[in-house]
């Protein structure tokens, strides 16, 4: 065939919603990942100090939740800080109260600063929310926050949302309540103190935590002392970082190099080796996609 004659047969397979495999504008498979995200870092320092001016002029009764999305710096994107996960920095003011929602998207909490008397509700039961704190509502849970310290409280959100709105099976509902009612107070499966998990001692080491609480999110403590060098293969699996004592530096074969303090979140995509790193001791959270990918038989290595 000429061109001439192959002009209106592709021009009627498309009118028929049809689209040749053998003549695809770019190729759907390929001999290795090719992710799209990109390693991206964001600032606790600068969060906080956004945060603090949304305060002035956005209440928490118009916002549902005052956050400032971490959004991956990749054309097109608008959201998602990683392939599958989004994180996002929120901020409850002294005397303020979140309203409780539920919605299919798993989602936890890495508390960061909050004196005595900041928490969430989850399905009515209070949990107290201190710094180093892990925070779970997994999916179709009751939660709302509420800040009765004197104190503005921050924290780290981590939701699979990318996910499910990738699957179309999102759902959300505004509790009718407006702030659900407290029915117990006490020790919760769903608060996981950092100190707690690791235990004692002062060794490298490496807790999981909320297995099966949150199927499509993994969850890592991380004890580095001064001097520690923990290596990350190159992986299907998405990461994101935030670090809560001490400072951790990550660098990636071949790209970024950075230094993480308390509350900084970074973001290291699928196929990407990299390496932490610490000058002192520090304890990090690392926040990943493996269990979702593990069901599906995805987390491969390279």
């Amino acid at each position: 065939m000429n061109q001439d004659i192959r002009a209106p047969y592709y021009g009627e397979l498309g009118r028929l919603s049809f689209s040749p495999g053998w003549a695809r504008p770019e190729p759907a498979m390929w001999p290795a990942p090719r992710p799209k995200f990109k390693p991206a870092v964001w600032r606790f320092a600068a969060a906080r100090a956004a945060l603090d001016q949304a305060g002035e002029f956005v209440p928490v009764e118009q916002a549902e939740r005052r956050n400032l999305i971490m959004v991956n710096p990749i054309e097109g994107n608008v959201y998602a800080s990683s392939r599958n996960i989004v994180a996002a920095y929120q901020m409850v003011k002294a005397g303020e109260k979140a309203r409780s929602h539920r919605h299919t998207a798993a989602a936890l909490r890495l508390v960061v600063e909050a004196k005595p008397g900041t928490y969430t509700v989850v399905d009515g039961a209070r949990v107290d929310m201190t710094p180093g704190d892990v925070v779970l509502t997994p999916s179709w849970s009751w939660h709302g926050h509420a800040n009765e310290s004197d104190a503005t409280s921050y924290w780290i959100d981590f939701l699979d949302v990318p996910f499910v709105q990738h699957s179309e099976a999102m759902f959300f509902e505004a509790n009718p309540a407006g702030f659900e009612t407290i029915t117990s107070n006490g020790p919760s499966a769903h608060r996981i103190p950092s100190r707690d998990a690791l235990g004692p001692g002062t060794g490298a080491k490496t807790v999981e935590i909320a297995k099966d609480a949150l199927p499509t999110i993994g969850l890592h403590l991380m004890r580095l002392p001064a001097g520690t060098r923990s290596e990350v293969a190159k992986t299907t699996v998405n990461h994101l970082y935030s670090v809560i004592s001490g400072k951790a530096r990550v660098t990636i074969d071949g790209g970024a190099d950075e230094t993480l303090a308390v509350g900084d979140v970074m973001t290291v995509p699928c196929w990407h080796p990299h390496a932490l790193a610490t000058d002192e001791d520090a304890v990090v959270l690392r926040v990943t996609d493996e269990p979702l990918l593990a069901k599906v038989g995805l987390v491969k290595t390279g």
